[in-house]
């Protein structure tokens, strides 16, 4: 689960980019300046001044308060002013902002977008680059991914609004076809780049998407260049026969000759692989930082939700250089920020200091400020391109379950065929016990929350968030809006024992009754009950939007709705 608080900051040690003399020649000048503080501080000591130049004993500061609004006093201690932060992000998978139907959830475009503003506030100046797996593949809840595209567009006017560099792409996006993808962004937005560097002959197949987006730092003249590879496991699950790709080695020669020809002072690799071992044991994203010593800064895949808090150090015996590779989890829920000092004569060579933050509420929009947030305005034009274009009839309709079960021999209405929704209210005419724990429960209002939320609202037009709100969303039958049936809103008796009219109408039928509480009642045990039921509200509850739903946390949830047999 979440870090408490985010990862120590690391300093890492500095990087020649123009080979090891730069370094030579700075260790050179502190050991000249050293022995000449040394032969000063000799003189002196028979003066009796060498007292004023011993360095007085470190004061024992009080721990800062951490601010109302603010970057928390635990972040980059001892960092100085960089000459520039790098904003290193990746894998969104789709999650534009938390869900909020629990506290404290991490993550959000909105939050990326303050923290980036803070970092401005003290005058630091980000340049932010993604490494890609920008949508989402599926639907939350096994919806049908209606509406991934509309979300990627908006993420990425998200990342425009944050000023990024470049977004590079992946399998998420190759999975929507990366001739849509170029259509959805790149035919009509020149940044953040949609970057793709090897790809097979791009320019008559891709023409819109770049290779490399290269950008000089304000302030400090620095060259920024930025490029995105997708490695050989990444690019055989990519099964788009429009889409070819060159040898990895091939297409990095010559990239880096391009970055060279742009006099790219501080090379970038995003790379579509991941740095733990694959069956053979080859660790891709290692292997590629091995190969290519020109690249300090990799970013890279991960497997886990969770990243690490430092980068993995990659060492270059050859040029005494060494270059670092960033894992930052999944769904936006952490962000990199890499401090760039540089450390040399002009250009030559940076140090960095590395800390992962962890998008806390912390970073939630102050009130004062929520009228005139440029990313709040896009998540309520998201939602009202939903309403206003009818997201919800979109979604199709299958067959629950119970609805694809063969029918019952012997009921009194034989002709009825599959069950449909019938609404708690018709359930609690005969199960008035159950029905009256249901309604003191949050489960009778879920509907309202939707109603009543707001940055962004019309939470109520979105698919995402219905399906765990109604009853039946998605199956025949079920919920489709507020007017056809308004029966169906809230989470009710049917979100868990499927549709109810053949029960209704056959109550004593044992077959149905067995049918209607099947995923619990036919458990072996009362522990594999408990599971299964554990398992299935989990459908909905799951830890990114029921923070709470942790630590074992079912049986006491569980109590709050336990009902039994009328």
């Amino acid at each position: 689960m979440n870090r408490p608080n985010d990862e120590p900051s690391t300093a890492i040690t500095p990087h020649p980019a123009s080979g090891p003399g730069a370094s030579a020649r700075s260790r050179g000048m502190r050991f000249k300046l050293a022995a000449l503080a040394l032969t000063l501080i000799s003189a002196l000591a028979g003066t009796g001044l060498a007292y004023w130049l011993k360095p007085a004993a470190p004061a024992i500061e009080p721990p800062k308060p951490e601010p109302k609004y603010g970057i928390p006093a635990r972040l980059f201690p001892n960092w100085g002013k960089p000459d520039f932060v790098l904003i290193l992000s990746a894998q969104q998978h789709g999650y534009m902002l938390p869900c909020g139907c629990s506290s404290p959830q991490v993550g959000g475009l909105e939050r990326r977008y303050n923290f980036m503003q803070l970092l401005k506030a003290r005058g630091w100046t980000p340049v932010a680059v993604d490494l890609g797996d920008v949508p989402q593949r599926t639907g939350p809840v096994k919806l049908p991914n209606v509406q991934g595209l509309l979300k990627y567009q908006y993420s990425m006017k998200a990342l425009e609004r944050m000023g990024y560099l470049g977004v590079g792409v992946g399998e998420f996006e190759a999975a929507y076809s990366l001739a849509r993808i170029e259509g959805e962004w790149a035919a009509n937005n020149d940044t953040p780049a949609v970057l793709a560097g090897n790809l097979h002959e791009p320019e008559n197949t891709f023409p819109l998407l770049k290779t490399m987006a290269v950008q000089t730092v304000p302030g400090c003249g620095v060259k920024v260049g930025a490029t995105n590879i997708i490695g050989p496991t990444v690019a055989e699950r990519i099964k788009d026969p429009t889409v070819k790709f060159e040898r990895t080695d091939k297409s990095l020669n010559q990239l880096l000759k391009n970055m060279q020809a742009a006099k790219v002072d501080l090379p970038i690799l995003l790379y579509h692989g991941s740095a733990t071992p694959r069956e053979d044991g080859v660790k891709e994203a290692i292997a590629c930082a091995e190969k290519y010593p020109q690249f300090p800064v990799i970013v890279c895949l991960s497997e886990e939700d969770e990243p690490p808090g430092r980068p993995e150090i990659v060492n270059d015996p050859k040029s005494g250089t060494r270059n670092y590779v960033f894992r930052l989890g999944h769904k936006g829920k952490n962000i990199g920020v890499l401090g760039v000092y540089r450390n040399g004569p002009g250009n030559s060579a940076f140090a960095f200091k590395y800390q992962l933050v962890e998008m806390g509420e912390e970073y939630m929009t102050p009130k004062e400020q929520e009228g005139d947030h440029p990313i709040q305005k896009l998540m309520e034009d998201y939602t009202r391109e939903l309403k206003d274009k009818n997201y919800l009839a979109r979604y199709g309709q299958s067959k629950h379950i119970l609805q694809a079960l063969p029918p019952v021999a012997g009921l009194r209405n034989p002709g009825d065929g599959v069950p449909t929704y019938i609404g708690s209210e018709a359930c609690g005419k005969c199960h008035v016990s159950a029905y009256e724990v249901w309604e003191k429960s949050d489960h009778s209002h879920a509907y309202k929350t939707l109603v009543k939320a707001h940055h962004p609202s019309l939470r109520q037009y979105d698919g995402e968030c219905i399906v765990c709100h109604t009853v039946g969303f998605g199956y025949n039958g079920g919920f489709t809006d507020d007017k056809k049936t308004a029966k169906l809103k809230n989470v009710g008796c049917e979100s868990c024992h499927g549709p109810g009219s053949l029960h209704a109408k056959n109550p004593k039928d044992r077959e149905w009754q067995q049918r209607m509480n099947q995923p619990w009642r036919g458990a072996k045990d009362a522990n594999a009950k408990t599971r299964a039921i554990d398992n299935f509200c989990m459908t909905c509850h799951d830890t990114d939007n029921d923070v709470t739903w942790i630590h074992n946390a079912f049986p006491k949830k569980w109590q709050k709705i336990i009902h039994t047999k009328d």
